[in-house]
């Protein structure tokens, strides 16, 4: 019968030992940056199931409805995470539909009946942007990009 016997680095175990509030501090501050990150997000995480984004087409509406889909950046050109998108009808019934940007980026309004829309964008310092006269037809897909 073999027996094995226990034995210990006792470099890396110094190293720990010295190294140990660096490590913690990492790990905290990472932990912190990701959590940070996901409240500013809305509590929404990046999605990939082809529901449309900038880099993904949406599909063609075959029921006659359209969408609009694009991308919002901040002043440094990264994503204006925190942002609300608004999108509303120009007469007639006068829908609206709200979106906040996502981590990544992007928003997406699907569904839309054709017609003219207004794109509000409430930036998270106050800031807004208002774009109008935005032409939806039946089956088409506008990708709008906005910028701060």
């Amino acid at each position: 019968m073999t027996s094995f016997s226990k034995t210990t680095d006792k470099r890396s175990e110094s190293f720990v030992k010295k190294h140990q509030w660096g490590i913690i501090l990492v790990v905290a501050v990472v932990g912190v940056i990701l959590i940070v990150g996901y409240l500013f997000s809305g509590g929404t995480t990046p999605n990939n199931k082809g529901i449309g984004s900038i880099f993904q087409p949406m599909p063609t509406y075959k029921s006659g409805l359209g969408a609009i889909n694009g991308y919002v950046a901040g002043p440094l050109g990264l994503p204006a995470v925190g942002s609300t998108v608004i999108a509303t009808e120009q007469g007639g019934s006068a829908i609206s539909k709200s979106s906040f940007v996502s981590i990544d980026g992007k928003y997406v309004f699907s569904d839309l009946p054709p017609g003219e829309y207004i794109l509000m964008v409430a930036f998270p310092d106050g800031e807004n942007r208002v774009l109008d006269n935005v032409q939806i037809d039946a089956g088409s897909v506008q990708t709008i990009n906005l910028k701060y």
